[in-house]
């Protein structure tokens, strides 16, 4: 690699490192570009070389993010016994989004149609195929549950809207602090386990449904 890009990567991973400890501190919502610039010590005018806009440090930072913890979620998959997997891999992405409540709340901002607007085409591209590397592993880890048998791909994306719900919600729930301000607060742990549960139970059963669906199989 040549010296001026591996420069360019070390100040680009300097930047996301200050917007991390930024955002820990305040509002990720309040930190501006020029506070990034300092807390990096790096020049407001050479940020904006690597991140053209808010919106792009926000897509970098839920893109990077997500990208580690799909490996993660594979890696779990892969050394779970195939019925086993699917529970594994809901209660760790839990897991995930508990220890990080400011990603959760990134994640969130950064799938709203008008963020997506706004976003540079390159950071919009990276999302889609992101997106379609979730597919996949929930494709395979689907597949395992129900025993290797397969469904469609458009099956498969119908059950997958009922599972991003799911954990939209559960996002949302962690992103707002949990359930400490409910009159019976609920433990974390326990939301958990129940919708997990829910999440299993809907998958089989629905996928039992459309298995037993003519050409369920195409």
């Amino acid at each position: 690699m040549r010296y001026q890009d591996l420069q360019f990567e070390q100040r680009e991973s300097t930047l996301i490192d200050a917007a991390r400890q930024l955002f820990a501190e305040q509002h990720w919502d309040r930190v501006t570009i020029a506070e990034v610039a300092i807390a990096a010590g790096i020049g407001k005018g050479t940020v904006y070389k690597h991140f053209p806009s808010k919106e792009a440090l926000y897509a970098r930072l839920v893109l990077d993010l997500s990208r580690k913890q799909l490996q993660e979620l594979r890696v779990l998959q892969a050394a779970s016994p195939a019925q086993e997997a699917l529970r594994r891999v809901i209660r760790r992405a839990f897991e995930l989004m508990l220890a990080d409540p400011i990603q959760a709340q990134l994640c969130l901002h950064c799938d709203r149609p008008e963020f997506q607007a706004r976003l540079e085409s390159p950071y919009r591209q990276q999302f889609l195929e992101l997106e379609q590397h979730y597919q996949q592993f929930f494709a395979d880890l689907l597949s395992a549950t129900l025993n290797n048998q397969t469904l469609s791909q458009a099956d498969c994306q119908q059950l997958l809207w009922g599972v991003e719900a799911c954990f939209n919600g559960v996002m949302a729930r962690i992103a707002s602090g949990g359930f400490a301000h409910w009159a019976e607060p609920i433990a974390l742990n326990d939301y958990f386990t129940r919708v997990t549960d829910f999440i299993i139970a809907g998958l089989r059963t629905q996928a039992a449904e459309l298995l037993a669906q003519p050409n369920s199989h195409e």
